[in-house]
């Protein structure tokens, strides 16, 4: 109800979650998430290099030498510098798990369609013109833009030739798996792709254009031409810098010519007069770009960090903000730019680009007023806020401007902060809500929910972590929901069932934690914690004089796996001196008990050393029956749909009132979950059982108030 409410209020939202969830900017997302790693390695790299301390410069090359630039340059030739070709085997990665969503029966290799747009990305550059190699100075950030345009289209070439029955090469022999049989009927498509990008290559060079890079780089200096040094053109280098990051170019280093012309000229210029005794002639120069416009790096990140520390601090992306903060600090800011991300994201496309070209404004009249010193002393781009203000202008002036340029950033970012922040809980909500779905969904019972593609298994893998977490630090509890005798009105016993308190999302239902808890082999350890709890609990109730109620836990099929079960169960019964006869464990039917696999050993066991064995949700599975003869039952629980129709459906009270006799017949204890109304209640008794479980008498509770309720007792029907 909380999203349709959402839905309906937050319209003007819903254009944002359009934007933000159309599929090749989700793509983009999802490969830079990927990529995050290596773009931490990479700014970690840059940072140690230039670490803006004299000491510091001075004790690494006293320690290790005039070459101890080496180690953080081969981190930054491994991450950033090829970061292109890293993208794009993302992306095309990303891309075929897409299709692989939408085509579970006609499945792709996703690590081939990455190495794909690899190889596509590679045959559209122009090689080194020395020794026919790598163009190493396009397939860093510099190239990010093509890299991200080809690896889209390669990848949706490839898997339109793959539909192609026709062109798919058929193998498979005794010695060959199915991993094998998979590439070569990926192979003609595969051929046929990059065929198709290297003639793109030859085309273009007949057409020219030798080198695609250069000729968009030279096109986007190109109106820059015959710029002068005024706001005007401050203004419109900014913007176009900065929309240019927006679409994963490197705004910086695709300008850089028109920076060396225009702004680091200036700067020299400024230093030739101040040296002379003169006034310095230009107000913005590369200094007061980097000092007063780029904190943080580009669109001013660091107004963009404090913001998001503000709104978001309960987020995913405060963590992103914590990890982009030290670096940021010296201007560095790629772990932003790709983790947050700011490119192709639609949301901060505006402050992104807007804040720089207000703070050109406020910096450049605030110097012409001569509130503010010329810059003419050249600064270091890595030199901390507020330092690099005092060393730019020589005064506190300049700290002060860098202050009041970074709260009017801050208060630009901040409701676009509050946008994203919005977005993003929409788009989770609508995406948990898809992964509830899920998890009831008996078919997607049998994949892995931690394996789904997208965001679904995202979710999945992240609660997954927590779950491990939260087990650790014993943050799961138990609730008691009473089962009481409507003849009596007497509770006579009760059913433990896990709950789950996620510090973000809130109460998870066991129906989605209990799942990833199995794929991810957590339950054994969460199982045998439920078990010692139940047990330490009656021991407690036990104690308080509560000495004939039956305490119910629950025991996965997947714990049946472990043939120290019993030993297990019976360590945690021993440990609290209690009689084995108040336990009683209870296993759902439609979970996949089987003899074959060892299953009722375990139980013979377990009911042999005094335990009693319940089988859950009983009914409707086609080997209900089968169940009574092969495990040691003591009491069937009522499959819940049977509970719920039985007034209205003579089916459903037939089959109850034929379990019922069946279990008088086997001295088997019968019981209904769920039930709601008196009228069930009263049906339910008519047919022959009279222990019921439901919220007609309570839900589940807390240790205190279920001991309160069961000295109270119930009503009777």
């Amino acid at each position: 109800m909380r999203l349709e409410r959402f839905a309906q209020k937050e319209g003007f939202f819903l254009f944002w979650v359009k934007i933000a969830n159309s599929e090749y900017l989700s793509i983009v997302r999802d490969a830079m998430t990927l990529t995050f790693p290596v773009v931490i390695a990479g700014a970690m790299g840059v940072l140690l290099n230039n670490f803006p301390i004299t000491l510091y410069q001075h004790l690494m090359q006293g320690v290790f030498g005039e070459g101890w630039h080496a180690f953080g340059g081969y981190i930054w030739s491994g991450t950033l510098a090829v970061l292109s070709p890293v993208m794009a085997i993302a992306i095309g990665y990303c891309i075929s798990e897409r299709y692989n969503q939408k085509h579970l029966l006609d499945r792709t290799p996703p690590l081939l369609v990455g190495l794909l747009a690899f190889c596509s990305l590679l045959a559209i550059m122009e090689p080194s013109a020395k020794d026919f190699a790598i163009p190493y100075n396009w397939i860093g950030i510099h190239g990010l833009f093509l890299a991200i345009i080809i690896s889209i289209a390669s990848s949706e070439v490839f898997l339109r030739l793959y539909s192609v029955k026709r062109l798919r090469i058929r193998f498979f022999t005794e010695d060959a798996g199915t991993a094998i049989s998979g590439v070569f009927s990926a192979l003609a498509p595969a051929v046929l792709t990059i065929g198709l990008f290297a003639l793109f290559k030859v085309a273009m060079g007949r057409l020219g254009v030798k080198d695609i890079h250069s000729l968009i780089y030279d096109a986007i200096a190109l109106p820059f031409k015959n710029f002068g040094n005024n706001i005007g053109t401050a203004l419109f280098y900014n913007f176009l810098r900065h929309l240019l990051w927006f679409f994963g170019i490197h705004g910086s280093n695709a300008l850089e010519p028109v920076m060396t012309e225009i702004y680091t000229s200036a700067m020299k210029a400024n230093e030739l007069a101040i040296a002379a005794g003169q006034s310095a002639p230009y107000v913005i120069t590369k200094t007061f770009l980097d000092t007063y416009v780029s904190m943080g790096g580009a669109g001013n990140t660091l107004s963009l960090l404090g913001a998001l520390f503000l709104t978001r601090r309960k987020s995913g992306m405060n963590r992103v903000a914590q990890i982009s903060l030290l670096p940021g600090i010296f201007n560095i800011n790629e772990t932003i730019i790709f983790g947050l991300p700011i490119v192709l994201n639609p949301i901060y496309v505006i402050p992104f680009i807007a804040t720089p070209m207000v703070l050109t404004v406020t910096s450049y009249y605030a110097a012409a007023s001569g509130l503010l010193t010329e810059s003419a002393t050249e600064v270091a781009w890595t030199t901390p806020v507020f330092i690099s203000g005092y060393a730019a202008s020589g005064s506190i002036a300049g700290s002060l401007m860098q202050f009041f340029n970074l709260s009017v950033g801050f208060l630009i970012y901040l409701p676009f902060v509050r946008i994203a922040e919005k977005v993003r809980t929409f788009r989770f909500e609508a995406t948990y809500k898809a992964l509830l779905q899920a998890s009831d969904n008996i078919e997607s019972k049998t994949a892995s929910l931690t394996d789904m593609p997208g965001e679904i298994g995202s979710i999945s893998r992240a609660l997954a972590n927590d779950l491990r977490e939260s087990i650790k630090k014993h943050e799961l509890f138990l609730e008691y929901q009473p089962q009481v005798d409507c003849t009596t009105g007497k509770v006579q016993g009760v059913e433990a069932l896990l709950r789950w308190k996620h510090a973000s999302i809130g109460r998870i239902p066991p129906s989605l934690f209990v799942p990833i808890a199995e794929e991810t082999g957590f339950i054994d350890e969460m199982g045998l914690w439920v078990c010692d709890e139940c047990c330490r609990q009656i021991r407690e109730w036990r104690d308080r004089g509560l000495t004939d109620i039956v305490m119910s836990f629950n025991v996965s099929v997947k714990q049946l796996g472990d043939p120290d079960l019993p030993e297990k169960i019976e360590g945690c019964i021993k440990k609290y001196g209690l009689d084995p006869s108040c336990m009683k464990a209870e296993v759902t039917e439609s979970t996949g008990l089987s003899s074959d696999m060892g299953h009722n050993v375990l139980l013979q066991d377990i009911r042999l050393m005094g335990v009693n064995i319940a089988i859950d949700d009983f009914g409707m599975g086609h080997t209900s029956l089968v169940y009574l003869k092969q495990f040691p039952v003591a009491m069937i629980k009522l499959d819940g749909s049977l509970v719920k129709d039985v007034t209205v459906s003579k089916i459903s009270a037939d089959i109850i009132a034929s379990i019922s006799d069946l279990c008088r017949s086997m001295d088997i204890e019968l019981l209904a979950e769920f039930v709601e109304t008196e009228g069930q209640a009263r049906k339910l008794k008519a047919l022959g059982c009279h222990v019921f479980q439901g919220w007609l008498y309570s839900r589940a509770l807390p240790p205190g108030e279920c001991e309160s309720a069961i000295r109270k007792g119930f009503g009777t029907y």
